[in-house]
């Protein structure tokens, strides 16, 4: 059976000063000595998605203005199953950076929304809109209003 060495373990080399976080700690000037007083920058995804209650309010809203009517079970489940697919498919996006004091509290943090994921009620509108129901309610409305229009001016004429 082998007996156990007593020489240590030779110390590691070259990897010493070689990590983001060693350049940064051997960047440090001015006496700062806090690691954590160092700048730090984010990349931030986040997922927006629009709750039940508000897509079968939304959607109705929509309805009522462009098609003239209630929307059914079914139009709500179509159009909010194709809002939550666009806004998994398009998240919005963040970048940021934050700068620490030496004290290790946060200092300054500055910031770009790079993009913003889907607007709820600008995407069903536009789903909305170039629906069918929406396209013969917009037909029926504008010839109403032409017969109003004629009625109006032969009651002026008369």
């Amino acid at each position: 059976m082998a007996t156990p060495s007593a020489t240590p373990a030779p110390a590691p080399t070259g990897a010493v000063g070689k990590s983001a976080f060693a350049q940064a700690y051997a960047g440090l000037t001015g006496g700062a000595t806090n690691l954590y007083a160092i700048p730090t920058t984010t990349n931030t995804t986040y997922l927006t998605q629009t709750s039940q209650p508000d897509i079968e309010s939304t959607v109705n809203g929509l309805f009522q203005q462009l098609v003239g009517r209630y929307a059914t079970p079914a139009e709500i489940k179509q159009y909010g199953a194709e809002l939550l697919a666009a806004e998994k498919a398009n998240p919005g996006k963040y970048t940021g950076e934050t700068t620490y004091q030496q004290s290790g509290k946060r200092g300054i943090v500055s910031g770009t929304q790079v993009t913003t994921g889907v607007n709820p009620q600008d995407f069903l509108t536009q789903q909305i809109k170039t629906s069918a129901s929406a396209q013969e309610f917009q037909s029926a409305t504008t010839a109403f209003d032409m017969l109003t229009q004629m009625a109006k001016s032969d009651a002026g004429a008369a």
